[in-house]
């Protein structure tokens, strides 16, 4: 266990002059899902067989290292992104993966609610991301 600790330690560390070109840290487990954390203050623990990332503005992710079959960093992020509206409603356009127009929606956490679980492509303020509902 603690070889695989020092290897997890190691790589970090080794990527960290990276994360400002990738700024999340994504952990894929055995069954190919794939979760991200921004890099933003992270900090990364273990305790009794499970992994925690954490970052500054709050996100979390635990995993069970037995789970675990990767851990990278990368410019894409996995789950539902945060869109910056200034404090204005954002409207969203939603496309289903397989690029069908599904319409606008007064806010991402409308179209949440509303839609399905799967995988969508969102556009607001001039930004495109793919999220994930669970």
């Amino acid at each position: 266990m603690k070889k695989i600790l020092l290897f997890l330690a190691f790589v970090v560390n080794v990527f960290v002059a990276n994360a400002d070109e990738y700024p999340y840290l994504a952990f894929q487990t055995v069954d190919g899902s794939v979760a991200t954390v921004s890099t933003t203050g992270l900090k990364i623990s273990y305790a009794e067989g499970v992994l925690t990332a954490q970052n500054s503005v709050g996100e979390t992710r635990s995993f069970e290292t037995s789970n675990m079959s990767l851990m990278y960093f990368t410019d894409t992020a996995t789950g539902i992104a945060t869109i910056d509206a200034q404090g204005q409603p954002v409207s969203v356009e939603i496309v289903a993966a397989d690029g069908r127009n599904l319409g606008r929606y007064d806010s991402l956490k409308d179209a949440a609610d509303r839609l399905p679980k799967g995988v969508y492509i969102v556009k607001a303020n001039g930004k495109t991301v793919k999220i994930a509902l669970k």
